[in-house]
């Protein structure tokens, strides 16, 4: 099984009981950080890439943002749904081959997931694609100092959560130029956690 099937099986196995759980309790750092970003853009299009069950949104105002997410967690998307009540769009998708048409979305998340993705070029690719053009890109993903982050991304590929890689804030921003978008901010957060924008 491999990381994509690991995070796949995880995610639709905690999807129920994700906000008490390990991974619910670390994300919940990084919405403060993310919703005051979005805020900054009275109005657009957002979408939410690997949107779990949703918590996201459920902080945004009900009337300035058209909202989408994707997941491809069956079991996430159905909490996803129950969570925001008709607020969202929210379908089971692939970030690989995401179903929206080119240049849809002023701004687009990826809050926690990045480190899930084993084709991180695609990944950012595909989100290049669908962002439209002066859109942002807005990552949140855990924060691993330089000198173990070798050994932690050795044994990400024994995770039964299906963690793949962890990258530091310069990996991040040579991901963003290779892959069409220019960095604009990098930052730790707190201790285990770390902000990456970058606009198309």
């Amino acid at each position: 099984m491999n990381a994509k099937e690991k995070t796949k099986k995880h995610f639709n196995e905690t999807a129920a009981y994700y906000n008490d759980s390990g991974d619910g309790r670390f994300v919940a750092e990084m919405y403060g950080v993310m919703v005051r970003e979005i805020l900054k853009s009275e109005t657009g299009k957002i979408l939410d890439v690997g949107c779990g069950n949703g918590n996201l949104f459920t902080m945004l105002p009900n009337d300035k943002y058209e909202l989408y997410g994707i997941d491809f967690s069956e079991n996430m998307i159905l909490e996803a749904k129950n969570n925001c009540m008709g607020k969202a769009t929210f379908t089971v998708a692939d970030v690989e081959c995401m179903p929206f048409e080119d240049e849809t979305f002023d701004i687009v998340v990826c809050n926690a997931s990045f480190h899930h993705y084993i084709h991180p070029d695609a990944s950012l690719k595909e989100m290049n694609r669908v962002l439209k053009d002066g859109g942002k890109l807005l990552i949140g993903d855990p924060y691993v100092p330089r000198l173990v982050r070798p050994m932690i991304n050795v044994l990400a590929k024994f995770s039964d959560e299906g963690d793949y890689h962890f990258y530091g804030i310069g990996e991040m921003e040579k991901l963003f130029l290779k892959n069409g978008f220019e960095p604009v901010e990098s930052y730790r957060t707190g201790h285990r956690t770390a902000f990456h924008m970058a606009s198309k």
